[in-house]
């Protein structure tokens, strides 16, 4: 009985020992989060280039730096450097080829914007017409050999603003001037010469026909390809003089209804900051509308993508 009482208890101090001691002996756990995608937004305005967005080395960031103050110029202000480097960032293959193709930009005749968001870059801006399209489309290749799927939103045509030119034989200050004689006033373009709110209103709606403003889930974060639609907009809304617009924002019905009012109200803001931030006047007023006005009544994915939106309503405007 003795030995089968010290047997016993041998038993149970080995046990304890190995639980006391196997955790300590175990490999570290390997689960990780996975990385955060990579993402990339490059946009000229007003002959500033703006450089957003996440990248996952030191070199890379320093090689695009340099290639856009070698296009753009060194001098403070001529190139906005918002971009960061992020640890949590994963390595990408295109991060490389970026200051290749940054040239592209100077090809546009408006403002021009590239966007590259996890697998897709979206390409946007005006050209003078189709052969210089097919141009920034070869040059853009660089990118999409990377495996980046394009999403195409340049517009071939002329541009609205066309450079003056001087005859190059003679200087300016000695170019025969024409005889004095009397010009009628040149009539202002419709739209400046009186507000329209229903053309644009019209304008408005073409624009977000053919793209949305689209936020990250649960969150009034602006996807980085909304945000060459912004851009649009606000290009439109600078041929116009200022007219009161209602920024309203919209979700799916699923959640709170307190909850989806709240966060439909702060996408709503968030989009009034944006216009503001890049220069428009303050003419907007942003309300949220929750769930309240769906367009779509289809429980499926594109019925709710539908129902989550942003509408602008021009002001004061009846004949749509």
């Amino acid at each position: 009985m003795k030995s089968a009482a010290i047997l016993a208890a041998g038993i149970v101090a080995l046990a304890l020992l190995a639980i006391l001691c196997l955790p300590h002996q175990l490999p570290p756990s390997t689960t990780s989060a996975p990385p955060t995608p990579a993402n990339f937004h490059a946009r000229v305005e007003y002959g500033m280039l703006i450089l957003r967005g996440s990248l996952p080395s030191q070199t890379s960031k320093a090689a695009i730096l340099q290639r856009a103050q070698e296009l753009y110029g060194s001098t403070p202000g001529n190139v906005v450097d918002e971009l960061v480097v992020d640890p949590r960032v994963g390595p990408v293959a295109w991060a490389d080829s970026i200051s290749r193709v940054l040239p592209v930009l100077g090809q546009m005749t408006e403002r021009g914007s590239i966007i590259i968001d996890g697998r897709s870059i979206v390409l946007s801006g005006q050209v003078a017409g189709n052969r210089a399209k097919a141009t920034v489309l070869h040059e853009i290749a660089p990118l999409t050999q990377t495996g980046l799927v394009l999403e195409d939103r340049i517009l071939a045509g002329p541009s609205s603003k066309a450079p003056s030119k001087v005859s190059p034989s003679l200087p300016a200050a000695l170019s025969p001037k024409p005889p004095s004689l009397p010009v009628a006033p040149s009539p202002l373009a419709p739209s400046l010469a009186k507000a329209s709110p229903a053309l644009l209103q019209k304008k408005l709606n073409e624009i977000l026909a053919h793209a949305s403003i689209e936020f990250e889930s649960k969150s009034t974060t602006i996807t980085p390809s909304s945000l060459a639609t912004l851009d649009q907009l606000i290009a439109q809304l600078r041929q116009f003089p200022p007219l009161p617009i209602e920024i309203g924002g919209h979700t799916d019905k699923y959640g709170e209804p307190d909850y989806n009012l709240e966060l439909s109200q702060h996408r709503a803001d968030t989009v009034r900051r944006y216009f503001t931030k890049h220069g428009l006047p303050k003419q907007f007023t942003a309300v949220g509308y929750g769930a309240s006005q769906p367009l779509s009544v289809a429980g499926n994915r594109a019925g709710l993508q539908r129902n989550r939106r942003i509408e602008l309503q021009v002001k004061g405007q009846t004949d749509l």
